[in-house]
């Protein structure tokens, strides 16, 4: 999943989205978190905000991995400059237990 997310509804509504196509009883997302010149890549709070809205709606979180580097990004006038990015693994399981 990839978007311009501004905020807890917008993230919200992509990761249930998600849940919703996935229509099993496991689903798992990425998303961005914690990269400071990107404002376009959600802040913990507002993940954190997310997945307690999303457990609101019957899905209990499973595991969290993150992940990421210091990958190269190009700048003028420099030619590259390094930066952190780093994304979390959200993995959800339905709470429902009559689903398949």
């Amino acid at each position: 999943m990839t978007a311009d997310v501004f905020g807890v509804d917008a993230w919200l509504g992509e990761i249930t989205a998600q849940a919703r196509k996935s229509q099993s009883r496991v689903f798992s997302v990425s998303v961005p978190v914690n990269h400071p010149e990107a404002p376009q890549e959600v802040p913990e709070h507002l993940l954190a905000a997310a997945i307690e809205g999303v457990e609101g709606q019957g899905w209990q979180l499973d595991s969290v991995s993150t992940y990421g580097a210091a990958f190269p990004r190009y700048i003028d006038p420099l030619p590259y400059e390094a930066g952190p990015r780093f994304w979390a693994l959200l993995i959800f399981r339905t709470t429902y237990r009559g689903q398949a």
